[in-house]
């Protein structure tokens, strides 16, 4: 039920993600459970240095930088392993905030393939990102230091044709404070068009 996904060349499928030393590859596994198939991104490959290995080893693991590293390659590297794969959803679940860059990356390739302004591309997709918040206080949600931030997503900020400070906002609070944290939830909030919870509780 698990066996790597290949490409029709017949080679292992490996997508490529941004970060500061140098893009992350990540090869993409496929498991069957019953009629569903799951993805999973694996780095613990040749093409990544020491370090690189280890993002996809341990779930909830390791200290702020390697939180934030885990959560661009699962929502960027998470999309582009679909489209590498022809899936083009329509609609995205981001099912927690671990996933919300996902919806940065849906507006980028909006960008790229159509030619659409950061504004246009975002009103296209908002329509079509769905949250669900699971733990709604604030130690179950991720919250990242601005500096580290813009460390890692500075250079992917210039090809959304936004400054580093523009995309800190789009996770802030306050969007003008420019000292206040990342938040991956107020991300995922407000780049979704419908949002719920797994109880009512949490839902207010």
């Amino acid at each position: 039920p698990i066996q790597q996904v290949a490409t029709p060349s017949g080679d292992s499928l490996v997508v490529q993600v941004p970060f500061p030393r140098g893009s992350v590859h990540a090869q993409v596994w496929s498991v069957e459970v019953g009629r569903t198939a799951l993805y999973l991104l694996d780095t613990n490959i040749e093409q990544n240095e020491p370090d690189d290995r280890d993002i996809t080893s341990i779930l909830y693991g390791g200290d702020s930088e390697m939180r934030i590293r885990q959560e661009i390659l699962l929502g960027i590297g998470g999309l582009r392993a679909l489209y590498a794969m022809g899936i083009r959803p329509s609609i995205c679940h981001m099912n927690e905030g671990h996933c919300a860059f996902q919806a940065l990356e849906r507006i980028r390739i909006l960008m790229v393939e159509q030619g659409f302004s950061f504004k246009a591309a975002r009103e296209a997709t908002v329509a079509g990102n769905i949250f669900t918040t699971h733990t709604p206080v604030s130690a179950g949600n991720d919250w990242f230091p601005h500096q580290l931030v813009s460390d890692y997503l500075g250079a992917y900020a210039g090809e959304l044709g936004l400054s580093a400070e523009q995309l800190l906002g789009l996770g802030r609070t306050d969007p003008q404070d420019s000292e206040g944290e990342f938040c991956m939830t107020v991300l995922a909030l407000r780049r979704s068009t419908h949002s719920n919870a797994v109880s009512r509780l949490h839902g207010e």
